[in-house]
Formats: structure tokens, C-alpha cells, sequence
């Protein structure tokens, strides 16, 4: 169960009301709490930052696409069919590492400009949404997008076309041991097929993902999501059901 709200009281008392009403049928395991920029923060609707001031989220399916509902919604089994697979994972950044490297260094590990979001691909008129060119060179014959820069290796040309509808939330849980922030990304991914989707993507990463040296994966799972509930039905019904 996912909830959430513009302000977090209402999304903690909405967390308690539900657990008071399935007292005796569901118990709580475990929960993780995130947060992302408040809509009415930014005079305009605008694609978030992560906790490496980074923008995150610009390439992104969107509901618009034609191809949206194929990468997203699964098709089956019968109890799925509408519905999505999400996986989640607790991403630690390794912050005060980061921090540490000069912005231009930062920007060609992850393939963007840091200012804007904007592709180091597009040249300085270039704006966050500005197609990533992953064939494009400097002046000097290097590639404009690294080989190990995040937006490349994660890319979907880079990936037979695998993609998934990211929703991610930042999360800041104090401080270790030796003073270091226990803070980063609670990535979370819906897709039709992890098989297709998170999978090749995730392997990608793991072979040559420049930014994975400051990044500490330390949880993660895999929910199957039924689709909405019909009118007189309740989500999961052909599941529990069938």
C-alpha cells in the first residue's frame, strides 16, 4: 500500500485510520517514508530534484505515448490483466562523497547538466527536455554522453527499448554510525514485465553505471499491483477469488 499527500500529517493520519480498520484481518511488516517537492512549491509544474540536486525523472514515459499502456499495465495472468508490477528499491547516496566532486564532474557521470537537467548531448541551447543524443560528439572526437554516464547506460535505446513509469521519492533517516547521512532515493518503477523492464536495465547498471560508486543498494522487492476494483468489487477480488 502506497500512500500519499501534499502535506505529511494528512498522509500519517490516513496511515493510522487505515490501520485501525484492518485491525484483525492485516498487520503492518515494515514501511518506509519518503518525500518529493511539493507541487505548489515552484510557480510551474516542473520535474523534481533528487537529494543529489540532480533533475530525476525527465524521461519518463507519460501517459500521452502510444506505446504507454504496452510498458506499463500487464496483460496477464487473468487477475492481473490492467494491472502493474512495481518494484522498489532503498537507495543510499553516498552524499558527502558527492558533494566532494566538482560539478562538471557530477554532470558527466550522470549525462545532464545539473543547472537545468538539460542533455550535455544538446549543446548550451539545450533544455531538460531536449532528446538525449547518445551518437553526439565534442570537439575533440569524445563522446558528448559518456560511456558510463547514468542517462546512457539506463537509456532505453541502450536497453532493447525496456522502460519503466519511475515515481521515485527522497529519503533522509538521520545519520549513520560515523556521521554520515542515512539519506537517498526510495526508487519505486511500474512496468508490465520486470522481465523487460527493470531487469536488463538494473544488469545494465551493474556492469557500467558510472554514478553506482556513489549509491548503496540496501533493500528492495517486487509487488504485483491488480488493477483497480469494478463497481461492487474490491482490488484483487479475481485473485483472491478466482
Amino acid at each position: 500500500m502506497q500512500l500519499g499527500a501534499d502535506d505529511a500529517l494528512v498522509a500519517v493520519h490516513a496511515l493510522r485510520v487505515l490501520r485501525r480498520l484492518a485491525a484483525g484481518v492485516a498487520a503492518p511488516r515494515w514501511q518506509m517514508s519518503g518525500f518529493a517537492r511539493t507541487p505548489g512549491a515552484t510557480p510551474r509544474p516542473m520535474t523534481g530534484r533528487n537529494l543529489m540536486g540532480q533533475v530525476d525523472g525527465t524521461n519518463n514515459p507519460r501517459p500521452q505515448d502510444p506505446d504507454f499502456a504496452a510498458k506499463v499495465f500487464a496483460t496477464g495472468p487473468d487477475w492481473m490483466a490492467g494491472g502493474s508490477y512495481a518494484v522498489l528499491r532503498r537507495i543510499r547516496m553516498l552524499l558527502d562523497d558527492w558533494e566532494s566532486l566538482p560539478t562538471d564532474r557530477q554532470e558527466r557521470l550522470v549525462g545532464r547538466r545539473k543547472s537545468d537537467g538539460a542533455p550535455l548531448s544538446g549543446g548550451p541551447d539545450a533544455g531538460e527536455r531536449t532528446p538525449v543524443d547518445l551518437a553526439a560528439a565534442n570537439p575533440d572526437g569524445t563522446l558528448a554522453i559518456a560511456p558510463d554516464a547514468h542517462v546512457r547506460v539506463a537509456a532505453p535505446a541502450s536497453n532493447g527499448g525496456a522502460a519503466m513509469l519511475r515515481r521515485g521519492f527522497s529519503f533522509h533517516d538521520g545519520l549513520l554510525a560515523d556521521g554520515a547521512p542515512d539519506a537517498g532515493l526510495l526508487f519505486a518503477a511500474f512496468q508490465a514485465d520486470p522481465a523487460r523492464g527493470f531487469v536488463p536495465v538494473q544488469q545494465r547498471l551493474a556492469r557500467g553505471d558510472g554514478l553506482s560508486r556513489f549509491l548503496r543498494h540496501e533493500a528492495g522487492a517486487l509487488f504485483a499491483v491488480p488493477p483497480g476494483a469494478p463497481e461492487g468489487g474490491y482490488v484483487g477480488q479475481p485473485l483472491l477469488e478466482g
